[in-house]
């Protein structure tokens, strides 16, 4: 045992002596970043959420007792460190003429909530550089999400689910004419999937045998920024379909549009950001949407579909000095089905219970060398009615539910 801690840490001692010597060469460089973050939040009411109120989407819906008390109208309160966040970046040796760099990053989020404080990978990725033509392989933001324009609040929902929130592994080609920029992407699901017959899995679009594709333009100055981008995605929920105790083979797949426009004016310290969106079947972006199945032919035993959509916005005002002031405030609708739902036909999907959702987050933060403390206070007003079913293609007598979020968030980066 003595001898295999000798052997371990001789061998650690010589990676690591190694890793310093690749550091300084011109062929080879590593340089970590990342940073420390704390945050201690309350909620007034039971939340739909992720990691134990980490990640909050929208209040939960009221569930009265029997006497007519609401039980998930309770307040809760909670620190968490799970944010914090290591990241590595790489410059590589030359390629086919090109540069070469790569970038990797964790944080201690876990991949359910069952895992909470164990790592995951948030990005991996490669990139091949040639002039103005980059070509990115990994796992990045997802090509809708824009990471030149998001709500810069504290909470780490980044404005879920106003904003495409999404990660995917991918191969995206970039190439850049001056301020003018145009990408086309293919990608996949890996953490952030859509919902089926088999509850969340990214064996929908995998079994489909064509990968998402995405493109865009973008518009770059130190002082404005311009953006839209689309994309597709097609899906197969169902690999045979049953009749009795016999199974036949089901190959019917669906495509899906959403699409994206981004604004951003600096002016001095101040900001303007604003976007639009337009989600269809986007349970993979965190927010309202899904799918129905529209026809049932039990003869041919064919299935058809209908997505489930929403619309939704954000526009976001900041002064950033060492005083940081901010408000972002957000609206989404749920447009509901495309067409009518067969009688016999099920739903898929996240928040088919919600007509619209309503935020507001006003923050104060301030800012000094490498720390940064802030308070942000998030306001969110979820409509509830009668679910999307074969019954009703949209939700129907909706009533508000409201919550507040106090978050105070403290920072170390390096």
């Amino acid at each position: 045992m003595k001898v295999s801690k000798i052997l371990i840490a001789t061998i650690a001692a010589v990676l690591i002596a190694n890793l310093g010597l690749f550091a300084q060469s011109d062929a080879f460089s590593i340089k970590f970043s990342g940073f420390v973050k704390t945050d201690a939040f309350y909620n007034t009411r039971s939340m739909v959420s992720i990691r134990e109120d980490h990640i909050t989407l929208w209040p939960s819906n009221k569930n009265p007792d029997k006497n007519n008390e609401d039980l998930n109208e309770i307040g809760n309160f909670h620190i968490l460190s799970i944010q914090t966040r290591l990241g590595a970046k790489i410059d590589g040796p030359g390629i086919f003429g090109g540069k070469t760099s790569g970038y990797v990053e964790t944080e201690f989020l876990g991949t359910t909530d069952a895992d909470i404080n164990s790592l995951r990978l948030r990005h991996a990725y490669v990139d091949l550089i040639f002039d103005n033509t980059t070509i990115r392989a990994g796992q990045f933001w997802h090509p809708l999400f824009a990471t030149e324009n998001f709500p810069d609040v504290l909470n780490f929902n980044t404005g879920i689910p106003l904003i495409p929130f999404n990660r995917s592994p991918q191969i995206r080609l970039t190439h850049k004419f001056d301020q003018l920029s145009v990408f086309a992407a293919i990608n996949t699901q890996r953490d952030f999937t859509i919902d089926g017959p088999d509850g969340y899995s990214n064996k929908y679009v995998r079994n489909s045998g064509i990968p998402e594709a995405s493109f865009g333009i973008n518009y770059s100055t130190p002082e404005f920024y311009a953006g839209v981008a689309a994309s597709t995605k097609t899906f197969r929920p169902f690999t045979y379909y049953s009749v009795g105790t016999d199974k036949y083979k089901n190959e019917d797949k669906a495509t899906t549009f959403s699409a994206t426009g981004n604004i951003k004016v600096k002016i001095d310290k101040f900001q303007i950001k604003a976007q639009g969106n337009y989600f269809q079947n986007n349970p993979d972006f965190l927010t309202v949407g899904g799918y129905g199945i529209k026809s049932i032919d039990n003869i041919n035993h064919k299935y058809e579909f209908t997505p489930i959509s929403s619309v939704a916005g954000w526009m976001e005002l900041m002064y950033k000095d060492e005083w940081e002031f901010g408000i972002v405030g957000g609206y989404l609708q749920n447009l509901g089905a495309a067409d009518d739902i067969a009688q016999s036909g099920s739903v898929y999907g996240r928040g088919l219970d919600i007509e619209k959702i309503i935020k507001v987050f006003p923050r104060i933060a301030y800012n000094y060398n490498k720390s940064k403390i802030g308070f942000e206070t998030e306001w969110t007003s979820a409509y509830y009615g009668k679910k999307i079913s074969p019954l009703n293609k949209k939700v129907e007598d909706a009533e508000a539910v409201n919550s507040l979020r106090f978050l105070l968030a403290f920072y170390l980066f390096f």
